[in-house]
């Protein structure tokens, strides 16, 4: 039963905490690395490429170029967001890793016999 307890915590550590921890919970740093460099680049790209936006908006703002209606700020965001495809190959690796991260915990436990 302990086996038990160990494997859902890895599991659930990789779904619920961060992709990679469930690995490093079990042991396998690299392993978990694997799954935790991906998720940190592609956290990063979106990161800044929001950052990015955020300042282009404010910069119009403060030119006196944009309004500050929220609808029409919706719209900006909405046509601005930058480049589309990075972005979605960005949310895609976040969505791959950490369910991967999540199966593949499961996978090991049940390949050591846990």
């Amino acid at each position: 039963m302990t086996h038990m307890k160990k494997s859902m915590k890895a599991v659930w550590l990789s779904l619920l905490l961060f992709p990679g921890v469930g690995q490093i919970h079990l042991k396998r740093p690299l392993r978990g690395l694997a799954f935790m460099a991906p998720v940190l680049a592609a956290l990063g790209y979106l990161l800044s490429d929001a950052v990015d936006q955020a300042n282009r908006i404010a910069n119009q703002i403060l030119a006196g170029t944009a309004s500050m209606d929220p609808a029409a700020l919706a719209a900006q965001i909405e046509a601005g967001s930058g480049n589309t495809v990075w972005a979605n190959v960005a949310a895609a690796v976040l969505l791959l890793c950490w369910i991967g991260s999540a199966v593949d915990a499961w996978w090991l436990l049940r390949q050591d016999g846990q």
